[in-house]
């Protein structure tokens, strides 16, 4: 191969990777809102009373009880407790009697990230489980969560 072959091949490959990607972030949004929208729908029907509405987050894993199978979804937190649902995958459903507190950390099981400013939301449940979260407004969704906890008690 000479050097215009070699550049037209990595200029092809670029493309194609670029093209990649951009099916992939549409359809994970689309995903995402859809999501979304059948969570509201969903406390909608059930009268459930919405305290922070659903929004795209990153599930990082739990101690025990959810896996540790990482993935893009939906949180949402009602007066009833907290849900999860993955994209692809589990929904979590963590009722708020079992809430012990919400902290916000730099860093869960070990693991940091940059996304949402490297702040993790950790559930603390009565067992010792906890489980963590990448979410925007971190630390609004800990004061929300724990506040609820607090009225129950």
């Amino acid at each position: 191969m000479n050097a215009p072959q070699i550049i037209l091949l990595i200029a092809g490959i670029f493309v194609i990777q670029a093209l990649l990607w951009f099916i992939l972030s549409r359809w994970l949004k689309v995903k995402t809102e859809a999501l979304r929208s059948k969570m509201v729908e969903q406390y909608g029907r059930s009268k459930e009373k919405i305290i922070i509405e659903p929004k795209s987050a990153l599930y990082r894993g739990a101690d025990a009880r959810f896996g540790n199978v990482k993935g893009n979804g939906v949180i949402g937190l009602t007066e009833k407790g907290l849900v999860f649902e993955k994209i692809t995958g589990q929904r979590i459903e963590i009722d708020r009697a079992e809430i012990e507190k919400a902290t916000v950390e730099k860093s869960f099981k070990g693991k940091t990230s940059f996304a949402t400013g490297g702040k993790h939301l950790v559930i603390k449940t009565k067992d010792g489980n906890r489980i963590g979260f990448l979410i925007k407004d971190a630390e609004e969704w800990a004061q929300k969560i724990n506040s609820l906890t607090k009225e129950k008690a």
